[in-house]
């Protein structure tokens, strides 16, 4: 995989005014690393219902990212990425995933099945926007 360079940190710091880089970094890039590193955020670990409380931290995030980032030029991975995010973490809110288990029978098969899609759909765009942003470890 090609590691694609975006300075997101210094976006950050001009769009919010977060003070001196190691600090913005800190904020902005230690909220993504730990989403990113969470056991949600594995594609073989939780039940929609068992990652709520994650897909509700990485709706939060993403809400307070998109605003920081609005009316300013962004890279173009950022710009595609963010939104499917924010659409991913709505499907998981709209069908309350939250309430589904695997072993629920009042759960229908599709909307177990539309539950696992958005989250298996924020995992992955929370990666790719983990990646797009080059976020240090």
């Amino acid at each position: 995989m090609i590691k694609r360079t975006l300075l997101v940190i210094p976006l950050l710091l001009m769009t919010t005014g977060c003070g001196d880089p190691p600090a913005a970094c800190d904020r902005q890039c230690g909220e993504i690393r730990t989403l990113f590193t969470a056991p949600c955020a594995s594609q073989h670990s939780g039940t929609p219902a068992d990652c709520a409380a994650w897909v509700t931290r990485v709706s939060s995030m993403t809400r307070k990212l998109d605003k920081a980032l609005q009316g300013k030029h962004v890279q173009d991975d950022v710009s595609e990425v963010l939104p499917r995010l924010m659409t991913a973490v709505g499907d998981f809110e709209a069908h309350k995933c939250a309430d589904v288990n695997v072993d629920n029978v009042s759960s229908t098969d599709a909307r177990q099945s539309k539950c696992n899609e958005a989250l298996i759909a924020t995992r992955g765009d929370l990666g790719s926007l983990y990646f797009s942003a080059d976020v240090p470890d």
